[in-house]
């Protein structure tokens, strides 16, 4: 009895000690540290691995470091399928996606195709109405992903493009009417580059084909507008646009329901996708879009009136 009460007590005295020394070097036990993926992330990049953990797994890939596997059927998945395309005066046109993760993966960052791991998306501060590469027939558009460097275009089954006739472009069940090069064979035809870029708010982007020449085959499209329904950080609270990197680094503080919030308007923007798609039904005049990372778009200047009884000052530049 006499022996176990001594061991008892000095297992008592270890633990303590253990405690005492953490406490001292100011070291947090190991259930309540931070996961070695988000500690592992640019501190500007931790609100996507918050938001988008219900909907994949962030994997070391290096030289990427981490990134986002999306849980999806590798078999049949690909960017950039499952949702649709809507035309916007501002920014050409925009993908509206029906996956509850798509207002991170097709909106900022780029993808990776992996030998090994699939299709993974390295995550970027940069909003976009889609990161993607555009090309051209006489009868079908097609798009791809934009691929990171060290990507392995030609292991995508099918390559890294999907292709609709240019009449279909417009269409909310786009996912069932897409189909791969080799699905289209001689059809094709040889495709050319769309560079139809445009810079909006320090970002440049490729604004997709032009509206007119979609409409020459799909007939009159009505101009869709979009709308911040999870607005960026407000400036005091919005991350600097090139932060130190690193473990350890600041982490900018967010509104505290800011994560919950994009996760409910993420899931309510999929499943309005889906009801679109699957009923065929025209993309509505309003569509909301989920931007709560970088800066805040740019809106124009209010119009300066002069002063009652004196004139603008004349054009220097007539």
């Amino acid at each position: 009895m006499r022996n176990r009460r001594l061991l008892l007590g000095a297992a008592a005295a270890l633990a303590a000690l253990q405690l005492s020394c953490a406490a001292g070097v100011g070291l947090t036990p190991l259930r309540e540290s931070e996961p070695a993926a988000r500690a592992g992330l640019r501190p500007e990049y931790r609100l996507f691995y918050d938001a988008l953990g219900d909907y994949g797994d962030w994997i070391l890939i290096e030289p990427y470091g981490y990134v986002f596997r999306p849980v999806v059927n590798p078999l049949v998945f690909r960017p950039y399928q499952d949702g649709f395309w809507v035309p916007s005066d501002v920014y050409g046109w925009v993908w509206i996606s029906a996956e509850p993760f798509g207002w991170a993966t097709y909106h900022y960052g780029q993808w990776l195709f992996d030998r090994f791991q699939g299709w993974v998306w390295i995550p970027g501060i940069e909003w976009a109405p889609a990161w993607v590469s555009w090309e051209y027939t006489d009868d079908y558009i097609g798009w791809a992903p934009r691929l990171a460097p060290g990507s392995a275009p030609g292991a995508i089954p099918g390559g890294p493009f999907v292709w609709v006739p240019m009449g279909e472009l417009p269409a909310t069940d786009l996912k069932t009417r897409v189909r791969t090069a080799p699905q289209l064979a001689e059809r094709l035809g040889a495709p050319k580059p769309i560079e139809n870029l445009a810079e909006r708010d320090g970002v440049r982007f490729n604004r997709g084909p032009e509206l007119g020449l979609i409409e020459r085959a799909a007939g009159p499209l009505s101009r869709v507008k979009i709308e911040d329904v999870v607005p960026p950080s407000p400036p005091g609270l919005r991350a600097p646009r090139e932060p130190a990197p690193g473990i350890g680094a600041r982490e900018p503080a967010r509104p505290p329901d800011l994560i919950e919030q994009t996760r409910r308007a993420a899931e309510e923007a999929a499943r309005a996708a889906r009801a679109l798609a699957a009923t065929k039904s025209p993309a509505p005049a309003t569509l909301p879009v989920i931007r709560p990372v970088g800066p805040a778009p740019s809106r124009p200047a209010p119009k300066r009136e002069p002063p009652a009884g004196k004139s603008a000052p004349a054009d220097s530049t007539k």
